[in-house]
């Protein structure tokens, strides 16, 4: 009796295991095949950004910088979804994350774009018009939030 007990608990659990994975691999697919679309294009914009500027190509360390890339975003993505799924769909953090990683991975291809021209991008500059704007905030309130350390002076003493 003890033994078809333990049998049918363990039945019960694989069922529910396997739907939990089924249905959140659906979810995660479309989001890695993404991922791993913007991960190459900065891979490739990396490299052509260097040959450009005259840098030294590495294949190697340009290969591990991607796939330590990939294993984090793709990790994120995997946990994001498992948790929408995990939430029925309550809340669709999945889609915004994955949205975050495309931005991040997005900001890093234009920069790589415009770094050969001359041009570089200060994020944190963007990101204090965009709190102004959006928040009501003045950009010398966004400054104090944010603050650079000198190691240099910290290394001295």
């Amino acid at each position: 009796m003890k033994e078809a007990i333990v049998h049918t608990t363990t039945g019960g659990f694989a069922a529910i295991a396997t739907a939990f994975v089924s249905e959140s691999l659906q979810n995660m697919i479309p989001w890695l095949i993404v991922s791993c679309a913007v991960i190459l294009c900065d891979l490739l914009f990396g490299v052509r950004k260097s040959m450009l500027m005259g840098e030294k190509v590495r294949f190697s360390r340009a290969i591990r910088a991607t796939m330590g890339k990939m294993v984090t975003y793709f990790a994120f993505v995997c946990m994001v979804c498992m948790i929408t799924v995990a939430s029925h769909s309550e809340y669709p953090i999945d889609v915004y994350s994955c949205l975050l990683v495309c931005f991040i991975e997005g900001c890093s291809i234009v920069g790589n774009i415009l770094k050969p021209k001359g041009v570089n991008i200060n994020v944190i500059g963007a990101l204090g018009v965009f709190g102004k704007k959006v928040f009501k905030v003045d950009k010398e309130d966004v400054r104090d939030i944010i603050q650079e350390e000198n190691h240099e002076l910290d290394q001295r003493k």
